[in-house]
């Protein structure tokens, strides 16, 4: 070798191993003056402090506040996005689906790989067994399937229902009650089956399962670790829900960190819990309002022009602004603020006692003189108030409001009574088993032969027409169900039927320290685990 090739070769290795401890050198300097941040340390559980218990975990038959838990545990074929209204319907344990041009035929295309808690492939059969099975109960939201007149299975992942009329299955099929998929294996007896649900069992393809279950106290959920979206990324791996009904004991555990999640705090707590840099007050748009059903069977308010000047003597302003600090809107009529079928401009009741002066003397009662009695719910402090903001302007017009504070069960059997004998005004709230305009327009004031929630005790043939044929289009001409459902809301406001009084926020107050919080206005107080995770 010659010496020339030899100090060459020895030169470029000399270089290259220079070369390698500038490189080190470097990375050392740059780990020093720009220290790379740490992955945040995550918390594996989490406590939701919630406000009622819950009456079954019978997925069938569920109708009051266990969507709470069930949304985590169960799944439904389509899901509602109230963030996307011009696209709200996601595929979910459905991918696609399709219908006949007379809206008639639906069919779903059904996700593989997905399995039930127990184990059991989700499949087509478990479609028709789960929707077959909650509509033969008839409890709950059963009627939501009512349009539904055969299930067929087509293949293992493909399943095609026959209605007996159009309607919006979509829609119906991404309800917060009474949609829920579960496995074909549980008991066969349906009262079995909803003893053994009741027992903290569950049969859902969720994210989570039921660990244990004290009925009334609380529930503990844990991720199930075959869950068809998998684990990858920060998740919450356990969840306490529990029952905490008064409201000062929830304030606490939210301000102690003995929960992260809590909902129903009196607007009142609230100032305080906004200065708490350890808690975040979340103000998430609802479908929920509040209404005074008027009794169009009872004198004085068997009177249109009474009505309305009822409604023209209310305090809509003072109730949006002193009672809920802003934490809510007025309403314009039954479907409450950002749903399917609100609309901004439809004429409406403001308060102007002028205006219900001259509406009563037109009635007969210049002068005032006659009592309304009111109920509302023993212990609900809203409506508390409510109530007695109104009572102190209709005595403006010498009108007696004779306020009665009644249990449910109370308030409801006078409601379900003889409406000759019954209150004048009830009030009371409603959000939609799934979101349709339907859902308000049917259950408040279409005519029934058994009163169920008609406590206007409304009955108007051509209201009914209305709703009925829009509810019929809704899922194959929305454009043409929106203007019939306006023409139906426009005639309740005429009748003057009930006070709309305000459409609600659900204020929700968490852990400062909680990531990805979805809130959706179509799934009630549901905190959608999965998406969360939350720094330790």
């Amino acid at each position: 070798m010659s010496y020339r090739l030899f100090y060459k070769k020895a030169l470029s290795r000399k270089v290259g191993l220079v070369g390698i401890a500038v490189i080190i050198i470097a990375i050392v300097l740059a780990t020093m003056l720009f220290p790379q941040q740490s992955q945040p340390k995550v918390k594996s559980s989490v406590v939701y402090a919630y406000v009622s218990d819950f009456p079954t975990l019978d997925p069938s038959i569920a109708f009051e506040d266990e969507q709470v838990i069930l949304a985590n545990v169960y799944e439904t074929l389509v899901f509602y996005n109230s963030s996307n209204p011009s696209s709200p319907l996601v595929p979910w344990l459905a991918t696609s689906w399709s219908y006949s041009p007379d809206g008639l035929v639906w069919t779903f295309s059904l996700r593989k790989g997905v399995i039930f808690h127990d184990g059991t492939p989700f499949n087509a059969e478990a479609v028709k067994f789960s929707i077959e099975r909650t509509k033969r109960m008839g409890l709950g939201a059963a009627y939501i399937w009512d349009p539904v007149k055969e299930i067929q299975v087509v293949d293992d992942y493909t399943v095609k229902f026959i209605l007996q009329y159009p309607a919006p299955l979509a829609q119906i099929a991404s309800s917060q009650y009474g949609a829920w998929i579960f496995s074909p294996k549980i008991p066969s007896n349906d009262t079995d089956a909803t003893e053994w649900f009741n027992q903290g069992k569950d049969a859902g393809t969720g994210a989570f399962t039921i660990e244990s279950y004290e009925a009334g106290f609380q529930i503990v959920l844990k991720k199930f670790d075959k869950y068809w979206k998998g684990w990858n990324g920060n998740h919450i791996e356990k969840v306490l829900i529990k029952t905490v009904r008064d409201p000062t004991a929830r304030l606490q555990a939210i301000k102690a960190g003995e929960a992260d999640f809590t909902v129903d705090l009196p607007v009142d707590y609230l100032p305080e819990l906004k200065n708490n840099p350890n808690v975040k007050v979340l103000a998430i748009p609802s479908y929920r309002n509040l209404l005074g059903m008027i009794n169009t069977k009872r004198s004085p308010t068997d009177n249109v022009l009474v009505r309305q000047a009822l409604a023209y003597a209310f305090p809509y302003d003072a109730v949006v602004k002193s009672v809920m600090q802003n934490y809510a809107v007025q309403s314009v009529g039954p479907i409450p603020q950002g749903m399917l079928g609100y609309f901004e401009d439809m004429e409406h009741y403001n308060y102007n006692l002028t205006k219900a002066k001259e509406l009563l003397a037109k009635a007969g009662y210049p002068n005032g003189g006659f009592t309304i009695i009111l109920t509302y719910t023993s212990g609900d402090q809203l409506e508390k108030q409510v109530a007695e903001l109104y009572k102190a302007e209709l005595e403006k017009l010498n009108i007696n409001l004779d306020i009665r504070e009644m249990t449910t069960k109370a308030k409801y059997s006078m409601a379900r009574g003889d409406p000759a004998q019954a209150q004048h005004i009830l009030l009371f709230y409603w959000w939609p088993t799934y979101v349709t305009p339907y859902d308000f327009l049917y259950s408040l004031f279409h005519s029934e032969e058994k009163v169920i929630f008609n406590f206007a005790y409304y009955y108007n043939s051509t209201y009914d027409d209305l709703i009925d044929t829009a509810s019929k289009l809704e899922g194959t001409d929305l454009n043409k169900a929106l203007e019939l459902y306006r023409k139906a809301q426009e005639q309740v406001i005429r009748d003057c039927t009930a006070l709309f009084i305000i459409d609600m926020d659900t204020i929700m107050v968490i852990n400062s320290k909680v990531h990805n919080f979805k809130p959706n206005s179509a799934y009630t107080e549901v905190v959608f685990f999965y998406d969360i995770w939350v720094e330790a």
